[in-house]
Formats: structure tokens, sequence, C-alpha cells
């Protein structure tokens, strides 16, 4: 009996189709999360991660690392620009900001995680500014 094998390009396309949009997923460039630093005790944080909703991974938590950023009490300050893995052209939502916090005798608190934020607009495109994101946790 003689096997067929799927090798056209059509058919290959067809495939990764069906695979899902994952397959094909790219990164949303140079995001931009925008933080208004409410600390209750008016310290200043340390933002050091993005966790967000992306319906792209079946509405799972996706978590990631930024470049560290300080932000004075009362200031509201951006990341720098980061890459989204699996983001680009999808709605972003539940935006969350971990950071943490200056305590009195010049160490660092643990890391706490902000209230989520959905934006208005939440298609993720190359430039997309998020927020203000606000900080107003305790522990």
């Amino acid at each position: 009996m003689k096997r067929n094998r799927i090798t056209t390009p059509l058919a290959l396309a067809a495939l990764g189709m069906a695979i899902g949009p994952l397959a094909n997923a790219k990164p949303c460039k140079d995001v931009v999360f925008n933080v208004t630093n409410n600390h209750f005790e008016g310290r200043e944080i340390e933002i050091r991660q993005v966790k967000f909703r992306n319906p792209h991974k079946g509405g799972k938590q996706q978590t990631e690392d930024v470049k560290n950023v300080w932000c004075d009490p009362g200031a509201t300050c951006s990341t720098l620009g980061d890459n989204l893995a699996d983001a680009d052209k999808v709605d972003l939502y539940d935006i969350q900001v971990v950071f943490k916090y200056r305590e009195h005798d010049g160490g660092m608190s643990k890391e706490f995680v902000t209230q989520p934020f959905t934006p208005t607009y939440r298609k993720c495109k190359e430039g997309k500014q998020y927020g203000p994101i606000v900080v107003t946790d305790s522990p």
C-alpha cells in the first residue's frame, strides 16, 4: 500500500493553521508600562516584572522581566521598553506590576504585585504604552 506525504506548500500552511496561532506568535516589541508610585508609606519602589493575561495563550498569566526602574514616591515612571513574548497584535488584560520597596533601614522588601489593570485599548503593538498602573499595595 502506497502512503501519501503532505509536502505541498499549501498543505503545510494548512497544517500550520491547524496547530494554531501560537505557533506563529511574534513578540510585541518596545512596550512601555507607566507606573504611578502611590505606595501607602511613600516609599521608593523598584519595578521588576510585569504580569498580564494573554488570550493568545489561553488566558494564562504571562510574566515578563523588565529592566528594573526605580520610581520615587508620587512620581509616574516608565519601563524602558521591553519585548513581550507571543503578544504582537494580542489584547492584553489584567496587567500587574511586580515591585519591591526600599525599607527604612535601606534594605529591600519582598516582592509585591499591584491590583490588575485592564486598559481601554488592549491591543499590543510595537511601541505601545500601557498605564498608568498604580502602586498602592500594602504588605
